[in-house]
């Protein structure tokens, strides 16, 4: 079993064929011979009752008058004291005419054996003849060298030819495995093509819709996801250094002006004052880098969390509260309805990102609206699933930006060195979370911005 783990599928699939081939022509010969032997056989006792047939025939009608066997014919006819009338069987036979004789009969009154003398086999026959005097014996005796003779042949022929199909079948075998191949190495040989020019083109897929043409499309799809991850990652760390490099710029220069400041209390307060909000956006940037890694960390097969209609709408009453308290020294107002339905289904969604989920899009609505304006939220139980509606009353987003909101740190004002807001991860950790569950999210403009997010139930089983 190890030789054949270590040999090429093209010699496995050989072997293992021709291994089955050899049992099927070994089984077939073998039945074949079984099947010539046993026709032989009955040839031979039938010519042995048409040779007894005339013998038989004199003895029912005339005893007296038995003729003798004809030119070739091993006959003898035993009367009922047991003497031979008539006899032409060879001498080795003859001599042991009593115990032949006194051979039990089989189930339809006649003796068939083979004898064995010497180097000949003789097959013989004995009919016995009910007469008023007595039992007659018919012995007829056939050589069965002839017979024996055309079996080894036979049998050789037999051997010959399952050799010949056998190594036919296996070079067969090997060409048509190879021709299977053939594809799978050219797709091999494309694929390493690809990526030593490092291009970015999927394999070719066959015309054919056949298996490999199904594992071209697969290997494609998982390269095409592969790329993806490769891609977003890249762009993550470039946008992560590009985001980090100017607070941690702005922080340096206020430590630098902290130094200079040190003999002025106020200045050097107000120095340290500006560090630390400085500190707080890295920490807020590394803090939603870290949220966002793991929500697009795969499950591994680990069992998803889901939520209740009850947990969803504690979770959105929680947000509602943490939203408040933000707002509470502004004219912002925040209100929510859950609409009072009785259901027991389930939504695959854990409720902690519920409440990530509504924390971020309630934010982003109230950076929008400034000092005063009015954010609503609204759950609902709908025929395709859960509906989260988030509407606020600001300007809304510009009508090219929407395309590109979800992206990691993007912003409306397109600016990157910004100081002001956040760090352009709260609409992208939301999407994460919702295409995470399954779900959709889309962002209008009506009078402000409305954000709508569907989730799917989970299926009863």
């Amino acid at each position: 079993m190890m030789l054949l783990r270590r040999l090429s599928i093209r010699w496995r699939i050989t072997l293992g064929s021709s291994f089955i081939a050899a049992l099927i022509f070994a089984g077939a010969g073998l039945g074949f011979r079984v099947q010539l032997e046993s026709i032989l056989s009955s040839t031979t006792t039938t010519v042995l009752a048409h040779d007894a047939a005339p013998f038989v025939s004199q003895i029912q009608n005339d005893p007296t008058a038995i003729d003798r066997p004809g030119k070739g014919q091993l006959v003898s006819v035993i009367n009922a004291d047991g003497t031979a009338v008539v006899s032409s069987l060879p001498r080795p036979i003859a001599a042991r005419l009593s115990s032949i004789v006194a051979i039990p009969a089989d189930s339809d009154g006649d003796v068939v054996r083979s004898i064995s003398d010497g180097d000949d086999v003789y097959r013989v026959r004995v009919q016995t003849v009910a007469e008023s005097g007595g039992d007659w014996h018919v012995v007829t005796v056939r050589n069965e060298d002839s017979s024996m003779l055309l079996l080894g042949r036979a049998t050789t022929a037999i051997v010959i030819g399952a050799i010949a199909l056998l190594i036919g079948f296996g070079v067969a075998s090997w060409l048509l495995t190879g021709a299977a191949l053939r594809p799978v190495t050219r797709m091999r040989q494309q694929a390493q093509a690809l990526a030593a020019e490092g291009s970015t083109e999927p394999l070719p897929v066959g015309p054919a819709r056949d298996e490999l043409s199904a594992l071209a499309t697969t290997l494609n799809e998982f390269i095409t996801d592969i790329r993806g991850a490769v891609d977003r990652e890249r762009q993550l760390v470039w946008d992560a250094s590009h985001e980090l490099r100017t607070p941690i710029a702005i922080l340096s220069g206020q430590l630098e002006l902290a130094h200079l400041s040190s003999g002025d209390a106020s200045a050097l307060e107000a120095e340290i004052s500006a560090a630390e909000l400085s500190v707080a956006r890295l920490s807020a940037l590394a803090t939603g880098l870290l949220e966002l890694s793991q929500l697009e960390q795969p499950e591994n097969g680990a069992e998803r969390a889901t939520s209740d209609w009850t947990a969803l709408g504690v979770e959105l009453a929680a947000s509602v509260d943490r939203a408040r308290m933000l707002v509470a020294a502004t004219g912002v107002t925040i209100d929510y309805d859950i609409a009072a339905v009785d259901t027991a289904d389930r939504y695959r969604i854990d409720p902690v990102n519920v409440g990530r989920l509504i924390d971020n899009l309630a934010n982003n609505a109230v950076a929008a609206l400034g000092s005063e304006g009015s954010v609503r939220i609204a759950l609902r139980h709908s025929a395709v699933g859960l509906v989260l509606t988030v509407v606020d009353s600001g300007p809304g987003m510009p009508e090219d930006f929407i395309p590109i909101a979800f992206d990691r740190f993007s912003r409306p004002d397109r600016s990157r060195t910004t100081t002001r807001g956040g760090a352009g991860l709260g609409l992208a950790i939301v999407h994460a979370i919702v295409t995470g569950a399954g779900g959709t999210i889309s962002l209008a403009n009506a009078d402000g911005l409305s954000v709508t997010v569907t989730l799917p139930r989970v299926p009863t089983t």
